[in-house]
C-alpha cells in the first residue's frame, strides 16, 4: 500500500443520482477539510477546530481521508507536530459505522493503526517506485526521503504520547526496535523520540527501562560510526542526566507574529551590513558604483512611488521603470513582502511602478512568483511552508497570473526555488495542494506542467489524486 495516497472518497461503483450527489458533497467537505489544514497555526486552533466540528464526517472512507491528510501534513510540517498532535486529540472521540461489519469505527483506532503502519514502513527501500524503477543515483535520495519521513513519524508519534494518545507499551516498542536495528538512520530517530518523550516517559516505574536505553547507547558509542550520530547518542544521554532540560529551550511552533519579526530583524541586519559595506565603497572608491544593480536601494522602494506624486515626479518614475530588470522586481517585492505590507498595497506598488507591457511579462510573473513563494518557506531545521501565509497571499498571485501561459510560467519559477534549495522533501508539493486548494492554477495547466517537466516523483501522488477528482467530477 502506498501510504501517502489520501484514500478515494467516492464510491468504487457507479450509483445513481443520489450517489453521485453524496459523492460532491464529500469532495467538497474534503476540500474544506485540506483548507482548513492548510490554516492551522497554533493562535488560530480554537477557531478551526469550531469549523472542523461543522464538518459531516459520517462515513468509513470520508473518515480515513482525514486521518491521511492529518498524518501526511504532521509528516511534512514536522514544526508543527504538536498541533497537529493537538488536532488529533480533539478528533479522538470522533467515530462513524463501519461498512463490513455492526460495529463502529473510531479516528483514534484509525490513526494508531496509521502511524504504526508509517512506522514499520521505516527501512524499506523499493526497487520501484510508483511503477518506475529506482536508478542506483537515486537510492541515496530515496533513502534521504526514507530518513526524513520517519524524523516525522517519531517526533508525531512522541507528540501523541505526551497527549496520551499513544501508550507508554508502543513507545517502548518502537524505541527497542530502533535500537536493535543500529543503523544511524534508526538511531537518529531514536535519538529524536528520546527527546521528544524521555520527560514524560521517564516515570518511577520505567526508570529500569530507561536506565537499560542508556546503557545501550553508551554501548553503541564505542562502534564505528559517523561523529553527528554520536553527537546525538551523547546529547541524549546527558539530557537525561539534566533531568530532560535541554539546554537550549524548544518552545514549539512559532506563530505568524513571531515569524514575521523573526524576518523583520533578519532584513534589519541584512540592510545594516549592506549599509556598512555602501560606506566602505565610498570611502575606497569616492563615488557611487558603476553598475546600476549595485545602486538600486531597495529600502526607498516602497515608498517612490505614491499617488500624490507630482505629474513631473511620475514622468521620471515612468522613465526609471523602464529600466527595471526581473531581479530589480524580485528584490522590490521581496522587500515588501518581508515588510508585511498588504496584498492590495503590493498590488498598487506594481501598478504605479510597472508599465502595463512589464506586468504581462514573463519575467514579472516569474519574480512575483519567486518573491511570494520564498517569503513562506520556513527554516526550522528542514525547510517547510508557512501554508497560513501563502494561503493569505494567494489572492494577490490570482490578480496577475490568469491565463494559462502565466500559470504555467508560474509553477515552473516554483520549482526552480524548490530545486535551488536542494528539494526539500515534500515541499514542492506542499506549494501544489495551495496553488491548486486556492484555485491559483486550473487544472488543466498542473497536467500541461506535468507533460513537459521534468519527472519528480514526490508530485506522483498529487497527480493520481488530480486526475482522480477530475474523472469522478466528469
Amino acid at each position: 500500500m502506498n501510504t501517502n495516497v489520501v484514500p478515494s472518497i467516492g464510491s468504487p461503483q457507479r450509483g445513481g443520482e443520489g450517489d453521485g450527489r453524496r459523492e460532491g458533497m464529500t469532495e467538497k467537505m474534503i476540500r474544506t477539510f485540506r483548507g482548513i489544514l492548510n490554516k492551522l497555526t497554533p493562535e488560530m486552533f480554537e477557531s478551526l477546530m469550531k469549523q472542523v466540528d461543522e464538518l459531516d464526517i459520517n462515513d468509513e472512507e470520508t473518515l480515513n481521508a482525514v486521518v491521511e491528510l492529518i498524518v501526511n501534513k504532521a509528516l511534512s510540517e514536522q514544526s508543527y507536530s504538536s498541533t497537529y498532535a493537538k488536532m488529533c486529540r480533539h478528533l479522538k472521540g470522533l467515530r462513524v459505522s463501519s461498512k463490513s461489519s455492526s460495529d463502529f469505527i473510531s479516528f483514534h483506532k484509525l490513526l494508531l493503526t496509521r502511524c504504526r503502519m508509517e512506522f514499520q514502513n521505516r527501512g524499506l527501500l523499493p526497487e520501484k517506485e510508483n511503477g518506475v524503477s529506482v536508478a542506483q543515483e537515486d537510492l541515496e535520495q530515496t533513502r534521504h526521503k526514507a530518513c526524513v519521513r520517519l524524523l516525522g513519524t517519531v517526533r508525531f508519534v512522541g507528540e501523541l504520547f505526551k497527549l496520551k494518545m499513544i501508550s507508554k507499551g508502543n513507545i517502548h516498542t518502537c524505541i527497542g526496535k530502533l535500537l536493535q536495528d543500529e543503523s544511524e538512520e534508526s538511531l537518529e530517530c531514536m535519538c529524536k523520540l528520546l527527546t521528544t518523550v524521555g520527560k514524560d516517559l521517564d516515570t518511577e516505574t520505567e526508570i529500569p527501562k530507561i536506565n537499560s536505553y542508556c546503557g545501550l547507547i553508551c554501548n553503541l558509542m564505542q562502534k564505528k560510526m559517523s561523529s553527528r550520530i554520536k553527537f546525538m547518542l551523547q546529547d541524549v544521554v546527558a539530557l537525561r542526566e539534566n533531568d530532560w532540560v535541554p539546554r537550549r529551550r524548544d518552545e514549539g511552533p512559532k506563530t505568524i507574529q513571531q515569524l514575521h519579526q523573526e524576518a523583520k530583524q533578519a532584513e534589519e541586519r541584512e540592510m545594516l551590513q549592506l549599509e556598512k559595506g555602501m560606506t566602505t565603497m565610498h570611502r575606497r572608491g569616492g563615488g557611487r558604483p558603476a553598475d546600476r544593480r549595485q545602486s538600486f536601494n531597495v529600502k526607498e522602494i516602497p515608498g517612490k512611488f505614491n499617488q500624490d506624486s507630482s505629474l513631473e515626479d511620475k514622468t521620471q518614475e515612468e522613465a526609471r521603470a523602464q529600466d527595471w530588470d526581473e531581479e530589480d522586481v524580485y528584490t522590490a517585492l521581496k522587500r515588501l513582502l518581508q515588510e508585511n505590507s498588504g496584498n492590495d498595497q503590493i498590488e498598487a506598488w506594481i501598478q504605479n511602478t510597472l508599465s502595463t507591457r512589464q506586468r504581462s511579462s514573463d519575467g514579472f510573473v516569474r519574480a512575483l512568483m519567486r518573491a511570494v513563494c520564498q517569503s513562506v518557506i520556513v527554516d526550522c531545521g528542514v525547510y517547510t511552508l508557512n501554508t497560513y501565509e501563502l494561503l493569505d497571499r494567494a489572492s494577490l498571485l490570482k490578480r496577475f497570473i490568469k491565463d494559462d501561459h502565466k500559470q504555467l510560467v508560474a509553477l515552473n519559477a516554483v520549482q526552480q526555488l524548490v530545486v535551488h534549495i536542494d528539494q526539500p522533501d515534500g515541499l514542492l508539493r506542499m506549494f501544489f495542494d495551495v496553488l491548486w486548494d486556492e484555485e491559483v492554477i486550473e487544472d488543466e495547466t498542473f497536467f500541461k506542467w506535468k507533460s513537459s517537466a521534468v519527472s519528480v516523483v514526490s508530485l506522483h501522488n498529487f497527480f493520481t489524486w488530480l486526475q482522480e477528482a477530475n474523472r469522478r467530477l466528469n
